[in-house]
């Protein structure tokens, strides 16, 4: 089943194609360097006796260089991606894939394994199976020594982003094609400049600029996608800089102005709990406020001194109990449809709170209780139905089939529904949020699979007519495992 999610994850209803792709891993997608450190990734401990006896046994955990010196010279520190490689679950091209790392990533070795038949060299000889740290096995054709020092690998942390704040929310230039301009999409320079064999873009299209080229005065976006599209008929699009609260204690839950006229209509205050009483001020949209008291009928809700708001003006969130077999320590999603409010907790301790989008009124979110499946650096989502393309979808983490939590770098309407299904995320909260969760994505990793020996965040979706959804996936599995006893997430 892995395999399958690996070759084939659709998006919001809709057909997904991620850039990380096992299938397809000499796509002509920008190289982009590894970046030095993500989040927490776990090293791998010793096999199981008689797995692999008489051969390259594993390093310790608390050895400091991750390279057996019966694998590399000692100047050897770490290996090289030749290729951007998908790494197995065991050494062997038909084990489920755990995750893709990028070409010229580095990584530490952890042990080797007689390559047979499925791990050969380029000149046909037979190769080894190498384990990478922190998991994952790669035939060696795909990698090269390096007397560089492995990446540092760092715990993810929810206070990161506070020394990003000036930086851009998502890297790149996006932009989104008038639907009404005829643009024409070119494979190469030739046919723009003659104006033939382009594609014609149907629809609503983003794209994400590799590059912008000037051919016979005219200026062209290069996109991502290797295409040439006329800059003329690109809107640029400014990503959203919302961004989510973090919780220092339980009674500390954000609430946030979202007047039910309009996103971007102020609230007013009123001097008493009633629509009739004095005005005494207002209050700008996605004001946090902290709720002091609530009115005995539940309309009103007062924020300040002689300051009582509309509780349809507001979105709020609420404290959840974990769901039935959640670890004290784990960390997980609770999304309130009604509040379009997602919470992040560890156990039961809410850690953080922000506005989401889900699915509008044709395409709402269904309720349910998963775990995150997939997490991939950038995904391309498109549906043929609906006749659309986003490309390049930052820090996406698909949980339950087609549906993900994934950056909108497309709109700025948090807090109110907007999505085909999917649950938005400012690109902040996304960039925070994916890093923090699990499975953790280690150093150089541009996506990464979860099961029940490496669980993904619980993720649960709640409305009032489903306050308690039912468990799928893999989730159901695991909590199956866990409420009986066994758990394989802490097997040996």
């Amino acid at each position: 089943m892995r395999k399958v999610i690996a070759l084939l994850l659709v998006s919001c209803a809709s057909r997904s194609t991620p850039t990380s792709d096992p299938s397809d891993l000499s796509a002509d997608f920008p190289d982009e360097r590894a970046p030095v450190a993500q989040v927490t990734a776990r090293v791998t401990g010793p096999a199981k006796a008689g797995d692999d006896a008489g051969l390259t046994p594993p390093r310790s955990e608390s050895t400091a260089s991750l390279i057996a010196t019966s694998i590399y010279p000692p100047h050897i520190r770490s290996v090289r991606m030749r290729k951007r490689t998908a790494l197995r679950k065991d050494p062997s091209e038909g084990a489920p894939i755990v995750g893709i790392i990028k070409k010229d990533a580095l990584a530490g070795v952890l042990r080797a394994l007689p390559g047979g038949q499925d791990c050969q060299h380029d000149d046909g000889f037979e190769g080894r199976w190498i384990e990478l740290a922190p998991r994952g096995w790669t035939c060696e054709s795909a990698l090269e020594p390096s007397t560089e020092a492995p990446p540092v690998q760092t715990a993810g942390s929810l206070r990161e982003e506070d020394e990003h704040a000036e930086a851009p929310p998502v890297r790149g230039v996006y932009g989104i094609v008038r639907k009404k301009s005829a643009a024409l999409a070119f494979t190469s320079p030739e046919d723009a400049l003659a104006q033939q064999n382009g594609r014609a873009l149907e629809g609503s299209n983003t794209v994400r600029a590799r590059n912008k080229v000037t051919l016979d005065g005219r200026r062209y976006w290069r996109t991502t996608k290797g295409e040439l599209i006329d800059a003329s008929a690109i809107v640029h699009l400014s990503p959203s800089r919302f961004k989510g609260e973090l919780i220092e204690a339980p009674a500390d839950l954000p609430a946030w102005i979202r007047s039910h006229r309009g996103q971007r209509e102020p609230v007013v205050t009123r001097a008493l709990a009633s629509a009739r009483s004095k005005v005494t001020g207002k209050l700008a949209p996605r004001t946090v406020v902290t709720i002091l008291e609530e009115s005995a009928d539940g309309r009103f809700v007062r924020v300040a001194d002689s300051a009582w708001i509309a509780r349809a003006d507001l979105r709020r969130a609420t404290l959840a109990e974990p769901p039935p077999g959640t670890r004290v320590d784990e960390r997980w999603f609770d999304i309130d449809l009604e509040e379009q409010v997602l919470v992040a907790y560890e156990g039961p301790r809410p850690v953080y709170a922000t506005l989401v989008s889900t699915g509008k009124r044709k395409h709402r979110t269904p309720s349910v209780i998963a775990r995150v499946v997939s997490k991939l650096e950038h995904a391309v989502m498109s549906s043929e139905k609906e006749s659309y393309t986003v490309a390049d979808v930052p820090w996406t983490m698909y949980y339950d089939h087609d549906y993900a939590l994934h950056t909108s770098y497309w709109h700025d309407g948090f807090g109110g529904p907007r999505s085909h299904g999917c649950i938005n995320l400012a690109p902040r909260d996304a960039r925070l949020l994916y890093r923090w969760s699990s499975p953790d994505v280690p150093p150089g990793w541009s996506a990464v699979y979860g099961d029940e020996h490496t669980p993904g965040s619980l993720v649960r979706v709640r409305s009032r007519k489903v306050p308690s959804p039912a468990f799928r996936g893999y989730a159901r599995t695991l909590h199956q495992q866990r409420t009986s006893g066994l758990d394989l997430a802490l097997a040996p």
